[in-house]
């Protein structure tokens, strides 16, 4: 299991557009991908569970990743929140 912390750096947060995103890369690999604020836990594979989040930006989200392609999923996730998910 990979564990990490990802923080939100677009101005406007998770909205709808970046929760598909987000969604679409989750869904891609075969590993479980879930996401912990506070003490609630969020599937990073469902529109409904990154939505749910509200996370704002400047937040820092821990993020668990587990199964046989959790390092790829890891570099990939970790790229899309740097990259602020395609927004300026």
């Amino acid at each position: 299991m990979i564990t990490m912390e990802l923080k939100i750096l677009n101005e406007f947060g998770i909205h709808a557009r970046v929760a598909s995103r987000i969604v679409r890369c989750a869904s891609s690999f075969a590993s479980s991908i879930f996401v912990k604020k506070e003490s609630e836990v969020f599937d990073l594979k469902t529109v409904l569970g990154v939505i749910t989040l509200n996370a704002k930006y400047g937040e820092s989200l821990t993020v668990e990743i587990e199964g046989s392609d959790e390092t790829v999923a890891a570099k990939t996730l970790e790229e899309l929140f740097a990259m602020k998910f395609g927004e300026n």
